[in-house]
Protein backbone atom coordinates (compact mmCIF):
# COMPACT_ATOMS: atom_id res chain seq x y z
CA UNK A 1 0.00 0.00 0.00
CA UNK A 2 1.34 3.39 -1.05
CA UNK A 3 1.36 5.87 2.06
CA UNK A 4 1.89 9.62 0.83
CA UNK A 5 4.48 11.23 2.64
CA UNK A 6 6.36 14.26 2.72
CA UNK A 7 9.50 16.00 3.76
CA UNK A 8 9.65 18.70 6.70
CA UNK A 9 12.49 20.02 7.66
CA UNK A 10 12.98 22.15 11.10
CA UNK A 11 13.03 25.95 10.07
CA UNK A 12 16.75 27.50 10.52
CA UNK A 13 17.45 29.28 13.37
CA UNK A 14 14.24 28.84 15.16
CA UNK A 15 14.66 27.10 18.77
CA UNK A 16 11.26 27.46 19.99
CA UNK A 17 7.52 28.41 19.54
CA UNK A 18 4.57 29.57 21.75
CA UNK A 19 1.05 27.77 22.21
CA UNK A 20 -1.98 30.12 23.80
CA UNK A 21 -5.13 28.70 25.69
CA UNK A 22 -7.56 29.91 27.88
CA UNK A 23 -6.56 26.98 30.40
CA UNK A 24 -3.00 25.24 30.79
CA UNK A 25 -2.68 22.54 33.24
CA UNK A 26 0.36 21.27 34.05
CA UNK A 27 0.49 17.82 34.94
CA UNK A 28 -1.69 15.32 33.27
CA UNK A 29 -2.21 12.32 36.18
CA UNK A 30 -6.02 11.61 37.08
CA UNK A 31 -5.89 15.41 38.84
CA UNK A 32 -4.85 17.19 35.64
CA UNK A 33 -7.14 15.01 32.97
CA UNK A 34 -9.64 16.08 35.49
CA UNK A 35 -9.02 19.94 35.21
CA UNK A 36 -8.45 19.84 31.89
CA UNK A 37 -11.31 17.71 30.40
CA UNK A 38 -13.91 20.02 33.60
CA UNK A 39 -12.23 23.40 31.07
CA UNK A 40 -12.63 21.98 28.12
CA UNK A 41 -16.29 21.12 28.74
CA UNK A 42 -16.98 24.82 29.55
CA UNK A 43 -15.72 25.74 26.40
CA UNK A 44 -12.75 26.75 27.21
CA UNK A 45 -9.27 26.61 25.25
CA UNK A 46 -7.12 24.17 26.90
CA UNK A 47 -3.30 22.97 27.10
CA UNK A 48 -2.48 19.86 28.83
CA UNK A 49 1.22 19.49 30.08
CA UNK A 50 3.05 17.16 31.59
CA UNK A 51 6.84 15.43 31.76
CA UNK A 52 6.41 11.99 30.86
CA UNK A 53 5.71 11.16 26.96
CA UNK A 54 1.89 9.53 28.17
CA UNK A 55 -1.51 10.82 29.99
CA UNK A 56 -2.33 9.55 32.97
CA UNK A 57 0.23 9.89 35.44
CA UNK A 58 0.88 7.30 38.26
CA UNK A 59 -3.22 6.26 37.66
CA UNK A 60 -2.02 4.50 34.06
CA UNK A 61 2.08 4.69 34.68
CA UNK A 62 2.00 2.73 38.31
CA UNK A 63 1.26 -0.93 39.49
CA UNK A 64 -1.65 0.54 42.22
CA UNK A 65 -4.69 0.07 39.68
CA UNK A 66 -7.21 1.32 42.39
CA UNK A 67 -8.95 4.07 43.48
CA UNK A 68 -9.87 5.01 47.07
CA UNK A 69 -12.48 7.58 48.23
CA UNK A 70 -14.75 7.55 45.52
CA UNK A 71 -17.34 6.24 48.06
CA UNK A 72 -18.10 7.03 51.49
CA UNK A 73 -17.03 4.39 54.11
CA UNK A 74 -19.52 2.24 56.50
CA UNK A 75 -22.07 -0.31 55.23
CA UNK A 76 -24.93 2.55 53.54
CA UNK A 77 -22.18 3.50 50.91
CA UNK A 78 -22.77 5.95 48.39
CA UNK A 79 -20.50 8.14 45.67
CA UNK A 80 -18.52 10.79 47.10
CA UNK A 81 -16.38 12.06 44.09
CA UNK A 82 -18.32 12.72 40.80
CA UNK A 83 -17.47 14.88 37.60
CA UNK A 84 -15.32 12.24 35.26
CA UNK A 85 -15.41 9.92 37.76
CA UNK A 86 -18.70 9.29 36.98
CA UNK A 87 -17.57 8.37 32.97
CA UNK A 88 -14.87 6.13 34.33
CA UNK A 89 -17.03 4.08 36.66
CA UNK A 90 -19.90 4.07 33.73
CA UNK A 91 -17.86 3.41 30.67
CA UNK A 92 -15.06 1.19 32.13
CA UNK A 93 -17.40 -0.57 34.02
CA UNK A 94 -19.42 -1.39 30.57
CA UNK A 95 -16.18 -3.21 29.63
CA UNK A 96 -15.49 -5.41 32.45
CA UNK A 97 -12.36 -2.94 33.66
CA UNK A 98 -13.77 -2.67 37.06
CA UNK A 99 -13.67 -4.59 40.43
CA UNK A 100 -15.96 -2.57 43.35
CA UNK A 101 -14.29 -4.33 46.61
CA UNK A 102 -16.70 -3.64 49.37
CA UNK A 103 -15.68 -4.07 52.81
CA UNK A 104 -17.23 -3.60 56.01
CA UNK A 105 -16.15 0.03 56.06
CA UNK A 106 -13.97 0.73 52.91
CA UNK A 107 -15.08 0.52 48.85
CA UNK A 108 -12.11 0.30 46.77
CA UNK A 109 -12.39 -0.05 43.06
CA UNK A 110 -9.42 -1.65 40.91
CA UNK A 111 -9.13 -1.05 37.34
CA UNK A 112 -7.54 -1.93 34.67
CA UNK A 113 -4.85 0.41 34.04
CA UNK A 114 -4.65 -0.14 30.24
CA UNK A 115 -8.49 0.53 29.80
CA UNK A 116 -8.01 3.59 32.15
CA UNK A 117 -5.04 4.88 30.20
CA UNK A 118 -6.89 3.94 26.70
CA UNK A 119 -10.15 6.36 27.95
CA UNK A 120 -8.18 9.27 29.08
CA UNK A 121 -6.48 9.50 25.64
CA UNK A 122 -9.85 9.00 24.15
CA UNK A 123 -11.75 11.73 26.11
CA UNK A 124 -8.72 14.72 25.81
CA UNK A 125 -8.71 14.08 22.39
CA UNK A 126 -12.22 13.96 21.92
CA UNK A 127 -12.38 17.04 23.84
CA UNK A 128 -10.34 18.93 21.53
CA UNK A 129 -7.02 19.64 24.16
CA UNK A 130 -4.03 20.37 23.27
CA UNK A 131 -1.37 18.12 24.49
CA UNK A 132 2.16 19.05 25.54
CA UNK A 133 3.98 16.19 26.76
CA UNK A 134 7.59 15.00 27.53
CA UNK A 135 7.79 18.70 28.75
CA UNK A 136 10.06 20.17 31.40
CA UNK A 137 9.44 23.05 32.64
CA UNK A 138 12.24 25.41 33.09
CA UNK A 139 10.58 28.76 33.80
CA UNK A 140 7.65 30.62 35.12
CA UNK A 141 6.68 34.38 33.86
CA UNK A 142 5.14 36.81 36.14
CA UNK A 143 3.88 40.03 36.36
CA UNK A 144 2.91 40.45 39.57
CA UNK A 145 1.67 37.70 41.65
CA UNK A 146 -0.20 36.42 38.22
CA UNK A 147 1.50 33.62 36.26
CA UNK A 148 1.51 34.64 32.77
CA UNK A 149 3.54 31.80 30.85
CA UNK A 150 5.42 29.06 31.12
CA UNK A 151 8.48 27.90 29.69
CA UNK A 152 9.36 24.35 28.78
CA UNK A 153 11.82 22.26 27.19
CA UNK A 154 11.12 19.36 24.54
CA UNK A 155 12.89 17.03 22.28
CA UNK A 156 11.97 19.38 19.65
CA UNK A 157 12.49 22.70 21.44
CA UNK A 158 11.69 25.00 23.53
CA UNK A 159 7.82 26.17 24.31
CA UNK A 160 6.34 29.15 25.91
CA UNK A 161 2.60 28.46 26.62
CA UNK A 162 0.42 31.26 27.55
CA UNK A 163 -3.12 31.12 29.07
CA UNK A 164 -5.50 33.54 30.97
CA UNK A 165 -5.18 30.46 33.75
CA UNK A 166 -2.84 27.98 35.11
CA UNK A 167 -3.79 24.94 37.22
CA UNK A 168 -1.01 23.20 39.32
CA UNK A 169 -1.65 19.67 38.86
CA UNK A 170 2.02 18.47 39.00
CA UNK A 171 1.55 16.69 42.77
CA UNK A 172 4.40 18.06 44.00
CA UNK A 173 3.96 22.14 43.22
CA UNK A 174 6.46 22.54 40.92
CA UNK A 175 4.67 25.34 38.85
CA UNK A 176 4.15 26.96 42.02
CA UNK A 177 7.76 26.47 42.91
CA UNK A 178 9.19 27.65 39.60
CA UNK A 179 7.18 30.93 39.79
CA UNK A 180 8.56 31.80 43.29
CA UNK A 181 5.35 31.50 44.87
CA UNK A 182 5.31 30.65 48.57
CA UNK A 183 5.10 26.74 49.43
CA UNK A 184 4.55 24.93 52.71
CA UNK A 185 6.89 21.50 53.39
CA UNK A 186 6.87 20.27 56.63
CA UNK A 187 9.13 20.56 59.18
CA UNK A 188 9.71 16.47 59.72
CA UNK A 189 10.19 13.97 56.99
CA UNK A 190 7.40 12.39 55.53
CA UNK A 191 7.39 9.31 53.47
CA UNK A 192 5.27 8.01 50.63
CA UNK A 193 3.35 5.03 50.94
CA UNK A 194 5.04 1.81 50.19
CA UNK A 195 3.13 -0.45 47.69
CA UNK A 196 4.12 -4.29 48.06
CA UNK A 197 2.20 -6.37 45.36
CA UNK A 198 2.45 -9.81 45.33
CA UNK A 199 1.53 -11.66 42.03
CA UNK A 200 0.26 -14.77 41.01
CA UNK A 201 -1.43 -15.76 44.64
CA UNK A 202 -3.18 -18.83 44.37
CA UNK A 203 -7.39 -17.69 44.04
CA UNK A 204 -8.66 -20.67 45.58
CA UNK A 205 -6.74 -20.69 48.47
CA UNK A 206 -6.07 -16.71 49.32
CA UNK A 207 -4.56 -16.53 52.39
CA UNK A 208 -6.67 -14.58 55.06
CA UNK A 209 -5.44 -11.04 56.38
CA UNK A 210 -4.14 -11.68 59.03
CA UNK A 211 -1.88 -13.95 57.02
CA UNK A 212 -0.28 -11.46 55.57
CA UNK A 213 -0.21 -9.10 58.76
CA UNK A 214 1.97 -11.89 60.40
CA UNK A 215 4.04 -11.95 57.22
CA UNK A 216 4.67 -8.27 57.48
CA UNK A 217 5.29 -8.17 61.21
CA UNK A 218 7.80 -11.13 60.56
CA UNK A 219 9.55 -9.06 57.91
CA UNK A 220 9.22 -5.76 58.58
CA UNK A 221 12.22 -5.37 60.76
CA UNK A 222 14.77 -6.73 58.52
CA UNK A 223 13.59 -3.84 56.45
CA UNK A 224 14.01 -1.24 59.00
CA UNK A 225 10.15 -0.49 58.51
CA UNK A 226 8.82 1.86 61.61
CA UNK A 227 5.33 1.10 60.98
CA UNK A 228 4.16 -3.06 60.58
CA UNK A 229 0.33 -2.94 59.82
CA UNK A 230 -0.47 -2.22 56.58
CA UNK A 231 -3.98 -2.32 54.15
CA UNK A 232 -4.61 -5.18 52.00
CA UNK A 233 -5.85 -5.00 48.71
CA UNK A 234 -7.34 -8.81 46.98
CA UNK A 235 -7.98 -8.56 43.34
CA UNK A 236 -10.16 -11.31 42.17
CA UNK A 237 -9.40 -12.83 38.54
CA UNK A 238 -5.94 -10.75 38.44
CA UNK A 239 -4.34 -13.21 41.19
CA UNK A 240 -2.80 -10.35 42.57
CA UNK A 241 -2.96 -8.63 46.25
CA UNK A 242 -1.50 -5.30 47.24
CA UNK A 243 -0.51 -4.51 50.84
CA UNK A 244 0.10 -0.64 51.72
CA UNK A 245 1.62 0.62 54.54
CA UNK A 246 3.21 4.22 55.20
CA UNK A 247 6.00 4.61 57.23
CA UNK A 248 6.27 8.69 57.72
CA UNK A 249 6.01 9.35 61.45
CA UNK A 250 2.56 10.82 61.13
CA UNK A 251 1.19 7.57 60.42
CA UNK A 252 3.33 5.51 63.08
CA UNK A 253 2.51 8.44 65.74
CA UNK A 254 -1.54 7.41 64.49
CA UNK A 255 -0.79 3.28 64.78
CA UNK A 256 0.90 3.75 68.43
CA UNK A 257 -2.25 5.75 69.48
CA UNK A 258 -4.50 3.17 68.71
CA UNK A 259 -5.07 0.42 71.38
CA UNK A 260 -3.42 -3.04 70.93
CA UNK A 261 -1.56 -1.17 67.19
CA UNK A 262 1.80 -2.42 66.73
CA UNK A 263 5.02 -0.57 67.60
Amino acid sequence: MDIPIRTVRREHGRSSWSVQADICVLGAGIAGTSAALEAAALGRKVVLVDGLPALGGQAVNSIIGTFCGLFSNGPKRFQLTHGIADGILKDLGAKGALHHNVGPMTTVVYYDEVALARWIEQKVLAAGITVLLGAVLRNAVLEGRRVQELELATRYGDVRVKAAGFVDASGDAALTYMAGLPCREPDVPLYGTQMVVLENIDEAHVPKRDAFDRRLREKAGEYGLARRQGVVFYSPGRGTVWNAHTSSPVMTSYARSVPGAER
